[in-house]
């Protein structure tokens, strides 16, 4: 596992800048982007402890095993923790070198958890050098306490005790070591403030009376005005120093607004849909005539869609049913494929505009007709509105209503394409109306109704 400081070199006398290598990736500008991810390195850290887990195994109520799981884990946990750390810092360092990332009291506390002891007492006996470098640098998310107090969440008063006792160091250094974690502690974990001299009312009146002790049995310390001055009482935050901490908690959550926004945009913009949909339709024509000649009475409709972002296409497949006196049941029969927008709240309801291309085939009422074939200059432009009902994360049931139109200029049924003595071609139908044009014009439109599913869903 790598052992590493947060924060700080041991004297503080080096910027951060120079304590670290230049960042390899791009950085955000944006100080709100940091306080969050600082809280959440936090987070990050506490899942790693969360991972190393002590067991007993006992039977008939006698313990005959103890140890921990979980250490493979939890070490390969703090390592990426550690690499996330330097990251940040690197990248804070880089846009703000005017600031600093964590405190004093933040990294010591972490100097404890790392049982790097050396640091902690280092900085005790340069800590007013320390304090006057670091005292015009401003501390990010100064006003929150949650990385001061996660490492001393993790360190219980006996496992200290323990560490103390097989350190290398002197009776005076492990005493003041002990003493200032008590007051870290007891600063950044109440419950165990309230635990060194239970109460019903948790103070720090056990402060003084340490502090009062260990002078007593050191009167030469060195490190007397240090426990004089740097174990102060606790005391509650300010109305400014309250009003600092809503201030940046308001960057927080503007920042997070940002986020939602516009990962909900993304998700809105770049997602892909497939639909399958049947829908029944009323074909009505605009030529007169038209419909006395050929079957166009209904109209089933099979579909697929796909959407990408805001774009959308679509095939289908019409059906008219009907006897077209040719040996069949089928009296109409067309293929369009379109494209085009789709508006809306995507998760919920959309409305198409869609054209392009279709083909049609039309079969005579009388049997005498021939078929006609409408694909020459024909286009469709439909309009569609579609409503889903949500089924699971995946898939929706979805419910459709189609306006389509088919324009057809100039065709003529294929029977009756007659070549004239120059060579070119002209319709001879003898169907045509009494103005004695000899190609049709015709605009279908087809009013439908329908269900579907859909399939890749939008998550917004």
């Amino acid at each position: 596992m790598k052992k590493f400081v947060i924060l700080l070199s041991v004297f503080f006398s080096m910027s951060f800048a120079d304590a670290v290598p230049a960042p390899t990736e791009s950085c955000s500008g944006d100080i709100a982007d940091y306080i969050i991810r600082k809280r959440d390195l936090v987070k990050q850290f506490k899942d790693c402890n969360e991972k190393l887990k002590n067991y007993t195994i006992s039977v008939f109520n006698i313990k005959v095993k103890e140890g921990e799981t979980g250490r493979e884990e939890y070490d390969k946990c703090l390592d990426e923790y550690g690499d996330s750390v330097k990251v940040f810092a690197e990248c804070f360092n880089k846009q703000f070198p005017e600031q600093t990332p964590f405190s004093i009291e933040e990294g010591l506390g972490f100097n404890y958890y790392w049982q790097d002891f050396n640091a902690v007492l280092s900085y005790i006996a340069s800590y007013a050098q320390v304090q006057e470098i670091m005292k015009d640098m401003p501390v990010l998310d100064a006003y929150n306490n949650l990385t001061a107090e996660a490492p001393f969440h993790y360190i219980s008063q006996e496992d200290m005790e323990q560490l103390l006792a097989e350190a290398q160091a002197s009776r005076e250094n492990k005493d003041i070591l002990r003493l200032y974690f008590q007051y870290l502690k007891a600063k950044n974990d109440f419950k165990y403030r309230c635990q060194i001299k239970p109460a019903f009312v948790c103070d720090t009146s056990w402060l003084g009376e340490f502090k009062a002790d260990f002078l007593k049995k050191y009167p030469e310390t060195q490190y007397r005005e240090f426990v004089e001055t740097q174990m102060p009482s606790f005391a509650d935050q300010t109305e400014e120093e309250k009003k600092l901490a809503k201030a940046d908690n308001e960057k927080v959550e503007q920042k997070l607004r940002e986020r939602s926004i516009a990962e909900q945009k993304a998700a809105r913009d770049v997602w892909v849909a497939l639909s399958g949909m049947a829908m029944f339709g009323i074909p009505v024509t605009s030529t007169e005539g038209f419909d006395d000649n050929f079957d166009v009475s209904n109209m089933l409709t099979f579909g697929f869609k796909a959407s990408w972002r805001s774009v959308v296409f679509q095939y289908q497949y019409f059906l008219s049913l009907g006897d077209n006196n040719k040996g069949g049941s089928v009296s109409e029969k067309g293929y369009t494929l379109m494209g085009g927008l789709m508006l809306g709240p995507k998760k919920i309801f959309t409305l198409d505009v869609l054209f392009g291309l279709s083909y049609i085939d039309t079969y005579p009422n009388d049997k005498d007709m021939r078929a006609a074939n409408l694909d020459d200059e024909s286009w469709t432009v439909a309009f569609q509105g579609t409503y889903y009902f949500p089924i699971s994360d995946s898939w929706d049931i979805t419910a459709h209503l189609q306006a389509s139109m088919n324009f057809v200029e100039n065709y003529c049924r294929d029977s009756f394409w007659k070549e004239d003595k120059y060579g070119s071609y002209e319709c001879e139908d003898p169907y045509r109306n009494a103005d004695n044009d000899k190609y049709w014009d015709d605009m279908q439109w087809t009013f439908s109704a329908g269900i579907g599913v859909r399939f890749w869903k939008p998550r917004y």
